[in-house]
């Protein structure tokens, strides 16, 4: 007996406004300018970048050899000592940095400013993270693990009076098990909090998805580190969570039990992939099979 499979989508699928405004400030420097070029991705999504690549944008390992031309500035930032350099060489500059990472930037100089120790909880290697870092005028601490920072107390490397910012994509569940921690072990603590709105919000929606469905698909890139959180978190709760980058990667095997499947995606994710594989997911009909967890 065959039953007819339904999807339910998160509330919010597809670009966020930094990822949107991004690309749109891309796309206008390269229709209206010569020579366009970037340090790394623009975003962490392939699609979208072969995109922009395709219309003249010049990827770029290192800005130094370049003396003319355009350089886009990545939603992610860059230190603004790089910045700095980069106008002082002539180049001309489009800044795509999130306004919500510029104002992690800016929330870790105020902290800088009042005396505190600066502790960001992210990924040290994340491009955000080393903007944050650059906007700095002393090293500052990056955690992102409870480990990490009982080996920054044993080390002396943390101080007593800290103040703290989030990578914005950071998943608030972890922050807080951190900062719960770091209350034990400083006697002052300041806390901006730099989580990205629109990314707690999915987070948030798609938890509460993931614990209501058979089987949860999280759609996006694995070199963003937003949807590789949110596919961690949904499996944290659902452990038939699949994480695929496109339709073409979901195999019938992986959903044809599951009678209902709920679907997010990360926030550089273009909507047409998320709704090819709800395409896809709906092309097969669910058999009265038990659901095969996906590792």
């Amino acid at each position: 007996m065959k039953t007819k499979r339904k999807v339910i989508m998160a509330k919010e699928v597809g670009f966020c406004f930094g990822v949107k405004r991004a690309i749109n400030l891309t796309r206008q420097a390269l229709a209206e300018r010569q020579e366009v070029f970037i340090l790394g991705d623009l975003v962490h999504n392939k699609r979208v970048t072969d995109e922009l690549e395709g219309k003249g944008l010049r990827k770029i390992e290192e800005y130094e050899a370049e003396k003319t031309g355009t350089m886009v500035i990545r939603a992610h930032g860059l230190p603004k000592a790089k910045i700095q350099e980069i106008r002082s060489r002539g180049i001309d500059i489009v800044d795509a940095t999130c306004p919500i990472v510029l104002r992690a930037q800016e929330a870790a100089q105020t902290l800088e400013r009042d005396g505190y120790q600066v502790v960001i909880i992210g990924d040290k290697n994340h491009a955000e993270i080393k903007g944050i870092l650059g906007a700095l005028e002393q090293p500052a601490l990056v955690i992102d693990t409870i480990e990490e920072l009982h080996e920054a107390k044993q080390d002396y490397i943390l101080m007593r009076k800290v103040g703290v910012i989030f990578q914005t994509t950071h998943a608030l569940e972890l922050c807080n098990k951190i900062v719960n921690e770091m209350l034990m072990m400083c006697k002052e603590i300041r806390i901006i909090n730099t989580i990205c709105r629109p990314v707690q919000n999915r987070q948030d929606d798609a938890i509460g998805l993931a614990q209501k469905v058979p089987l949860m698909i999280v759609v996006g890139s694995r070199t963003s580190a937003n949807t590789v959180e949110l596919a961690a978190l949904c499996k944290h709760y659902n452990p038939n969570t699949i994480h695929v980058q496109n339709a073409d990667e979901l195999l019938p095997e992986q959903f044809i039990s599951a009678e209902l499947v709920g679907i997010a995606s990360g926030l550089s994710t273009p909507e047409d992939l998320v709704e090819a594989v709800k395409v896809k997911v709906l092309t097969y009909d669910a058999e009265d099979a038990p659901l095969l967890a996906t590792a």
